[in-house]
C-alpha cells in the first residue's frame, strides 16, 4: 500500500510504502508509472533516479534508504497534477 503526501516546498512528492528501507516496491510503483504512459525507464544518475520517456508531466522518481521513495516534480509541470496523477496510481497498484 502507498500513500502520497503533497509536494513540500521543493515540489519533492514523497511516497510512503509498507517496506520504505527497501527499493522492491519502489520498482513496482515506477514500472506501473512506466506502463501507464508507455514509456520507457531510464537511468539519470547513479543514484536511483529515474525518468519515464513519453512522460508529459517530466517526473524523476528515486528511492533511497534514508527518505524511501520521492518524486521530483520540475517547475514547469502543475502540482496538482502531479500530485493527483501518482495518488490514483498508487491506488490503482
Amino acid at each position: 500500500m502507498y500513500e502520497v503526501r503533497w509536494p513540500n516546498k521543493e515540489r519533492w512528492i514523497f511516497i510512503f510504502c509498507d517496506y520504505p528501507g527497501e527499493p522492491d516496491e519502489f520498482v513496482v510503483l515506477l514500472k506501473a508509472y512506466r506502463d501507464m504512459v508507455h514509456g520507457k525507464i531510464r537511468a539519470i544518475s547513479d543514484s536511483m533516479q529515474y525518468k519515464v520517456d513519453n512522460d508529459e508531466l517530466g517526473l524523476i522518481f528515486q528511492w533511497d534508504d534514508c527518505f524511501g521513495i520521492t518524486v521530483i516534480v520540475p517547475k514547469s509541470t502543475d502540482l496538482d497534477k502531479a500530485y493527483n496523477t501518482l495518488k490514483d496510481l498508487c491506488e490503482n497498484i
